[in-house]
């Protein structure tokens, strides 16, 4: 897949604060679904999370969010969180600042949770919440040498999309926004949003019935947020390599489940891989870059029909051997011409993955409801052959016909690059130049 630049219209942020910020962006890693413990693919998330780590130190970025699901429940096993523990002491070490935001499988409501433990250990910075008559109360995370303020919208358990009911009732408060009208914020939230060509009806018995579209959720964020880091939704959206934008899913690294791992196959068919996002907000409209996860899982489905359980035996066998030699580390099959799997052909599964190494998954083909995967990618009207600085430009000239300012396009970005560069002249000469700059405006 081709790197591009797309081109959504949003609303474009203008802020005093430093616009020199990178972040790294990841979220539903998912550590680990029960499904998955004692299987060959167990590892795979202790790696992927491993190499998301190592990425960011080697990147020099100095921010890691993680966007809600970072643990598969609020409450995992001791061996799974020492194996975390691990990887977030490396970034801290490094002087990585991890941020996280509680997603609807390890939220802790009723006691203190794994993410709850965690930062009182100072590896994560947890972003803090609380209810109260009947509203969403967000308190702020601050990290004054960026100039930098971060909130973040949690997942609630239980499928009631109870985040997305706050958000469409308007009943979530920024707390203390106005001590921080001067800095950029970034919000956090675990949430189901239709955007870029996901439509969230078409996936309602995973993600849940209730969603928001893009303009409204970006409608109810303070005006000086310069990126929405997005989680919740397991695919990558959208599945451009390198866009602008000030929101977007990184999609789940791995998964919790097998539909996940069909959605990679699909993935995969397209071009398409898992991956985290380089969010650099150094312009107007950031650029957001795919970096691909070496260590996810790469899967293979398959359809087979068969007599019998011998056969069935045979063409798996024949299955493992290919995926192994292609570097496959999932297999799925599904079974056409038997109406069970009994113990003997599941025990005969549980060996060949333990020989090999490779995680197989059979399904009977009358028991399969698979959903199709959306084309999330560019379209030919979003798509522009554009230069960067002329895309920027376009932005502003959208910002100016809106607030009606009498400036050119070009007049405004030079002062945006007054404000926001350094400056070895005097305030009293900074400001002389930016008057000069600004001319008259006309309300």
């Amino acid at each position: 897949m081709q790197a591009h630049i797309y081109i959504f219209p949003i609303k474009a942020y203008l802020c005093l604060g430093t616009r020199t910020l990178q972040i790294i962006h990841t979220s539903d890693l998912h550590l680990v679904p029960e499904m998955f413990e004692n299987t060959p693919v167990e590892e795979a998330f202790y790696n992927v999370f491993g190499e998301i780590a190592e990425k960011t130190i080697e990147s020099g970025v100095k921010y890691l969010l993680i966007a809600g699901d970072m643990f598969d429940k609020p409450s995992p096993p001791l061996g799974i969180v020492m194996k975390a523990v691990s990887v977030l002491r490396r970034l801290r070490e490094n002087g990585v600042r991890v941020v996280v935001v509680p997603g609807n499988h390890d939220v802790s409501r009723s006691r203190p949770g794994v993410l709850n433990l965690l930062a009182e250990a100072g590896l994560i910075h947890l972003l803090e919440f609380s209810e109260e008559m009947g509203w969403l109360l967000l308190n702020p995370l601050v990290f004054e040498d960026d100039k930098l303020v971060l909130y973040g919208i949690p997942g609630f358990p239980g499928g009631g999309s109870r985040e997305v009911r706050f958000l469409k009732q308007g009943l979530v408060k920024f707390k203390n926004l106005s001590t921080y009208k001067n800095y950029n914020v970034v919000v956090l939230a675990h949430i189901n949003t239709k955007f870029a060509g996901y439509d969230p009806s078409r996936y309602y018995n995973r993600y849940g019935k209730l969603y928001l579209e893009y303009e409204d959720l970006l409608r109810r964020f303070p005006g000086n947020t310069i990126y929405v880091a997005l989680g919740h939704i397991h695919l990558p959206i959208p599945l451009d390599t390198a866009f602008r934008s000030n929101i977007a899913y990184p999609g789940a690294p791995i998964g919790m489940n097998v539909g996940d791992l069909l959605e990679t196959a699909e993935l995969e068919k397209l071009g398409a891989f898992r991956r985290s996002l380089l969010v650099d907000t150094s312009s107007t409209l950031p650029l957001v870059k795919s970096i691909r996860l070496e260590s996810a899982l790469s899967v293979l489905h398959e359809n087979v029909t068969v007599k019998g359980i011998d056969e069935l035996k045979d063409r798996l066998a024949e299955l493992v051997g290919r995926a192994e030699g292609s570097g496959y580390t999932a297999l799925i099959v599904d079974v056409n011409g038997m109406d069970r799997l009994n113990s003997e052909i599941e025990a005969f599964r549980r060996d060949l993955m333990k020989k090999k190494n490779v995680y197989i998954k059979l399904r009977l083909v009358d028991a399969v409801k698979a959903l199709p995967i959306p084309v999330v990618t560019i379209n030919a009207q979003a798509r522009q052959d554009l230069s960067i600085p002329e895309i920027e430009l376009n932005v502003l000239k959208e910002f100016i016909s809106k607030h009606r300012l009498n400036m050119t396009a070009d007049k405004l970005k030079r002062i945006i690059d007054l404000l926001g560069s350094p400056y070895d002249v005097s305030p009293e000469r900074l400001l002389e130049e930016v008057i000069k700059e600004l001319g008259e405006l006309k309300s």
